[in-house]
């Protein structure tokens, strides 16, 4: 009976996902047709360096530069944390905010199996959002000439996904544990927005360069997968986060006096 939770989660965010999954293309096509035209005189910006390093070093004379600072350092991430963070809050928090949560506990699961199949949900559609963004990757490339493998496109677009899992887990077990919904969304936010900046800024402070450690977008973005393949610490460290926040969550919904 597990399915059917997971069917209904994934129903009623398909739309969203849906549209998210398009515009990413849209733009990436967009930005793989301007390089030819902009790309080298962009390139020969001279950008302070704390501005340089939250754009991913904004490289932008080289196609691989180009997609990392105008896709891999804000827009990717900041997509697919919107559709995590979304649906992990909407499907718990949101369901008991908006009383609807009596009725979806009639399903005949456990309250953590019911949690592990919204889990699931979420990583579904964050994985269509990687996948979009790994076809949207290959046809912008294309139009901005081409010099990047398709492995290496692959190689980004498993990270971003690890990423979304990891701030969807965030959220759901935010949401899973307080049953408030923008308590949830802030937490979830908050960490991707402190841990972009901390990963651009902590390197630039003597002393301070070990706090990138603590940021998830150093094991989504630190090694380069756009130029450098996998790395497979890094893909661990966030699907290890991931899998423990879920524990975390279906603990948590387990044993808390629920409302709805």
């Amino acid at each position: 009976m597990t399915i059917a939770p997971l069917k209904m989660a994934l129903r009623l965010r398909l739309a969203f996902t849906a549209s998210a999954a398009a515009g990413l293309i849209a733009v990436l096509l967009a930005v793989g047709a301007l390089f030819p035209a902009v790309g080298h005189t962009i390139g020969k910006l001279s950008l302070p360096q704390g501005v340089s390093q939250l754009l991913g070093g904004a490289d932008y004379a080289s196609v691989a530069g180009w997609f990392r600072s105008e896709i891999g350092s804000v827009y990717g991430p900041l997509l697919v944390g919107a559709v995590a963070i979304g649906a992990a809050t909407s499907t718990t928090a949101g369901e008991e905010e908006d009383r609807i949560l009596a009725l979806v506990l009639a399903y005949p699961i456990t309250r953590a199996r019911l949690v592990g199949a919204k889990a699931v949900a979420v990583a579904v559609l964050v994985v269509a959002i990687a996948a979009s963004a790994w076809l949207g990757l290959l046809v912008g490339v294309a139009f901005a000439g081409g010099g990047m493998s398709a492995g290496n496109l692959a190689a980004y677009a498993v990270h971003l996904a690890f990423f979304g899992f990891a701030l969807g887990a965030i959220a759901l077990a935010a949401g899973a544990g307080t049953g408030r919904r923008s308590l949830a969304t802030g937490v979830a936010a908050a960490v991707g927005i402190l841990g972009w900046l901390i990963n651009g800024f902590a390197p630039l402070v003597g002393g301070l360069d070990w706090l990138k450690y603590l940021s998830p977008f150093y094991y989504y973005a630190g090694h380069d997968p756009l130029t450098r393949g996998v790395d497979v610490v890094g893909l661990v460290v966030l699907g290890a986060a991931a899998l423990a926040l879920t524990a975390v969550a279906m603990l948590s919904f387990e044993r808390r006096d629920l409302r709805g």
